[in-house]
């Protein structure tokens, strides 16, 4: 998956006749933040020198707009003229206002740095009343623990709203028949976003690229499908899973060619008619590879894992919700078997059979394709969904349990529910997600990013849908 790097625009202000070293300070923080960009992997844009009137504002403005700066960086040195900030809050990017400490706590005053914060959000606020400009405060210096949270969580947010802007999605095959909840309108997630999507491929183009493969090519690709996890001989023949091979290549070539860093497929019913087979362990393998796949061809589920993948080192995942255990608080995420290996826990992945899509013969379940399966190792996952609207997120967190024996295919029991950070119990997770109508695919990542989540849709005014305590009577969806 392309890295698409969060480019930070760095500037100050300054009072002409303050006491203390402002212009001093600036230069320190300038060299810190050269420091930080190589440790937090982002582009840094800097004005050496502070800014002191309306007219630096406006110089400052265009110049991170020529770099094209997703993020602007305006650091109160000192107590700034107001004037200054003016142009400076239309930029065509997303905003932080800065201060820092007094380096002393008597005496003289030597910056007036936090006022310079204050007066200047106030300005945003009261000046600008019409054009609601979102911004977000940094207070301390770039080693401290409090501007170091803020700053971290600001940029995977950055970077997941840039990598969704600036993605594009192939859909192969359309929505699958019957999964209407998932339908979408492209001009909702360009009005949105601005996401490329073509949505005109299908099906037999992926097949006809896999059949004309080279056979070399393939069992090269066989040779590294086995290193990636066991086989299971007995149920997956070799010819199924060069099958699986074909497919995969097919995909990934599809991908390459168009530029694509998604696609969302329509894994069946046309898959198995036309070629016979599943087409999981491919989309587990495109996955681990960084091109996200989810099942279906759910285009907001894509979306949703390119936010995920943006803002960790980890791959996303897409589950269905399939069981609750009310005995120890759990709820099972799984799926037929499309996680990347990278999900799994110390058994790895087994090449193996699909459940459902397939034939009994002599009364002996013959699965058509291979999955991916695996149990979800131990560790805290979020999931996130924004609905087909682009408009409401749900947000829960949780833990992987263990040792608790889960279903076959992708799977795994998670425990210590919370969504938007606040506990849950069962039966009030069941009513937030039917009332407010959550779609029913989840995508998954291993982390904790509710804070990441919550400053992506505080910066694009999205919903973030709250928990509805159950009550025994119809609730009506908001």
């Amino acid at each position: 998956m392309k890295d698409f790097k969060v480019v930070v625009g760095l500037t100050s202000v300054v009072h002409p006749n303050m006491p203390g070293d402002d212009r001093g300070i600036y230069k320190k923080i300038i060299k810190s933040m050269e420091e930080l960009k190589d440790k937090m992997n982002f582009e840094l844009v800097a004005i050496s020198r502070p800014l002191e009137s309306e007219q630096d504002g406006r110089n400052a403005r265009k110049q991170f707009e020529d770099k094209n700066v997703d993020f602007t960086m305006v650091f109160n040195a000192s107590l700034g003229f107001g004037r200054v900030i003016l142009p400076l809050a239309k930029v065509n990017s997303y905003l932080g206002l800065w201060s820092v400490p007094e380096p002393t706590k008597e005496g003289v005053l030597q910056l007036n740095s936090f006022c310079g914060l204050n007066m200047y959000g106030a300005i945003i606020e009261k000046y600008f009343k019409d054009y609601n400009i979102p911004f977000k405060w940094f207070y301390g210096y770039p080693d401290s623990e409090l501007f170091l949270e803020r700053f971290s969580i600001m940029l995977k947010a950055m970077k997941g709203i840039k990598t969704v802007r600036e993605s594009r999605i192939g859909l192969i095959g359309g929505i699958a028949n019957g999964f209407e909840n998932i339908y979408f309108d492209e001009r909702d997630l360009d009005k949105r976003f601005g996401t490329y999507i073509q949505g005109r491929h299908t099906v037999e183009d992926i097949v006809s690229r896999a059949k004309e493969l080279d056979e070399k090519r393939v069992n090269e690709n066989l040779e590294q499908v086995l290193k990636e996890g066991n086989w299971d001989r007995e149920r997956v023949s070799e010819g199924e899973l060069k099958k699986s091979s074909r497919i995969y290549l097919a995909f990934k070539d599809f991908a390459e060619e168009n530029n694509y860093n998604a696609l969302a497929i329509s894994c069946w019913p046309k898959f198995q008619e036309i070629y016979g087979i599943a087409v999981c362990s491919a989309m587990s393998r495109l996955n681990e590879a960084g091109i996200v796949a989810p099942c279906e061809g759910d285009v907001p589920g894509a979306i949703n894992m390119l936010v995920l993948n943006a803002m960790s080192d980890q791959k996303a995942t897409i589950n269905d919700l399939v069981a609750l255990d009310e005995d120890d608080v759990s709820i099972n995420m799984w799926h037929c078997g499309v996680a990347p290996k990278s999900c799994a826990n110390k058994n790895g992945v087994c090449w193996n059979e699909h459940f459902n899509i397939g034939s009994y013969e002599n009364g002996k379940w013959n699965g058509k394709g291979t999955i991916a399966n695996l149990t979800f190792k131990p560790g805290k996952i979020t999931v996130f969904r924004m609905d087909n609207n682009f408009d409401n997120l749900f947000i829960m967190t949780g833990d992987v349990m263990k040792d608790k024996k889960t279903y076959y295919g992708s799977s795994g029991w998670i425990n210590n529910l919370k969504v938007n950070g606040g506990e849950i119990s069962l039966l009030d997770l069941m009513n937030t997600i039917i009332v407010n109508r959550v779609d029913h695919h989840y995508p998954m990542i291993y982390g904790d990013l509710t804070n990441e989540l919550m400053e992506f849709a505080s910066w694009l005014g999205l919903n973030i849908l709250d928990i509805i305590p159950y009550k025994p009577y119809m609730q009506t969806y908001k």
